[in-house]
């Protein structure tokens, strides 16, 4: 017989408002369920959840008037996660002390020195996943270790815990405690150790809880004009299968909600019906709200989303102004293509003439037009959903893509490399 107090939903993710938590939740939203404000959290019921985290970058008080429902969430046999709280003494664990303090030089990677921690022995199983030097930048403070208590990181010569596991309390919970602020540092986009030990300890966290989630592999191109190479270049596949993707093509006039909900990542070539799109755009933008991603070709002169703009075709002298240059390639999507990847047969223009205006917060990724005035043909965009969940966009104006870079080792691989950045993105391997 099922266990009716077992929790039914996967990771709650508690936040206080702050821009780096939200920002580190909307990086690795693949591997948490629910982002929780914290005064809402008299509303909730944490019992039906597997493991609640309270991230760094919390208001040091924040906490302290929901302490007795997060202690018998713990109590009842809850999985607590707590990054740098301060002394977090609103956790109710016997014999738990706090002591203030740093590393002796938080400048240490700038000059070559040693952080002076290591990894506690015997060494705990996540360390598995998440070496020292996911855990080595600084800290703001340590911990005795208390009775039942393991330590994970800890400052040599016995200056105290940076990472504890309870993992038996009584009433069956499990407390992991760290005096360490990963999010706070990865959502400001600052000191890379902090998003290697989020994407490391995310991933530990769910296979610790039995969670398995899907990777958003399900890939579905659009068939919208009856030229064989546009309605079904096969020679995509294989560059896709080889990244994992599951490929699927349909016609543009079956797009709907049921195709939606099985795609992961949509492409849209070039030549289609903006009437229709312009129709469909409720289902596409909440598509893009439930975390899908979408890749655009287009040239709109009706644009057929809210974010697009009119596109804008770029001066064709000289010949120079629609060769595309790369711009910023931190997705790796044009590294190995080599200069001309732009050309078709040699000739260039037919891969982008112009552009449209990007909307806030897009990547501008590479550029045509006037080295004096370049303009973006590609550029990559997280829809901005309420619960941070938003998928991506990936904006080409210009012909389709399939056929680009038509030589060399990676020939016909440029929709492959965008649609496992997207997956990327969405599972927080790569960042925004």
């Amino acid at each position: 017989m099922p266990d009716l107090r077992a929790p039914t939903k996967g990771i709650a993710y508690i936040h206080w408002g702050n821009s780096w938590q939200i920002r580190s939740f909307r990086d690795f939203r693949h591997h948490l369920d629910d982002l929780i404000y914290i005064d809402d959290l008299p509303k909730v019921d944490l019992s039906a959840y597997k493991a609640v985290v309270m991230p760094d970058a919390m208001d040091a008080e924040a906490a302290r008037p929901h302490a007795g429902q997060l202690n018998a969430y713990l109590h009842n046999g809850g999985f607590l996660v707590v990054m740098l709280q301060g002394h977090a003494d609103w956790l109710d664990i016997p014999g738990l002390k706090w002591s203030p303090g740093n590393c002796r030089d938080w400048l240490w990677w700038t000059k070559g020195d040693k952080l002076e921690i290591r990894l506690s022995e015997p060494r705990h199983p996540i360390t598995e996943a998440m070496p020292l030097a996911h855990m080595s930048w600084h800290w703001g403070g340590s911990y005795n270790v208390p009775d039942g208590a393991r330590s994970i990181l800890e400052i040599e010569d016995d200056g105290g815990s940076l990472f504890l596991d309870f993992p038996a309390l009584p009433g069956g919970g499990r407390l992991l405690l760290a005096s360490l602020d990963p999010h706070s540092h990865n959502g400001q986009r600052f000191m890379p150790a902090t998003t290697r030990f989020l994407q490391s300890f995310y991933p530990w966290l769910n296979r610790e809880l039995g969670i398995e989630r899907r990777k958003p592999n399900r890939f579905t191109y659009l068939q919208c004009s009856h030229v064989p190479s546009e309605w079904q270049p096969d020679w995509i596949g294989p560059n896709l299968e080889a990244e994992g993707f599951e490929v699927r093509f349909a016609p543009l006039y079956e797009l709907g909600p049921d195709l939606l909900a099985a795609t992961d990542t949509l492409y849209l070539p070039s030549s289609h019906d903006e009437i229709f799109l312009k129709r469909r755009a409720d289902d596409l933008l909440g598509f893009l709200a439930q975390g899908g991603n979408l890749i655009i070709c287009a040239e709109p002169c009706q644009p057929w989303l809210p974010f697009m703009a009119p596109f804008r075709a770029v001066p064709p002298r000289p010949f120079a102004n629609i060769k595309v240059r790369v711009r910023d390639d931190r997705f790796g999507i044009f590294g190995n293509f080599g200069e001309g990847f732009d050309g078709w047969k040699g000739i260039y223009g037919q891969y982008a003439r112009g552009w449209t205006d990007a909307p806030p917060g897009a990547i501008w990724l590479t550029d045509v037009g006037t080295e004096m005035d370049p303009k973006p043909a590609d550029w990559l965009w997280q829809y901005p959903a309420d619960d941070e969940r938003g998928g991506y966009v990936f904006m080409h104006n210009g012909d389709n893509m399939t056929r680009y870079p038509d030589h060399g080792p990676e020939k016909e691989a440029l929709v492959a490399n965008i649609a496992k950045a997207l997956q990327r993105l969405s599972i927080g391997d790569l960042l925004m």
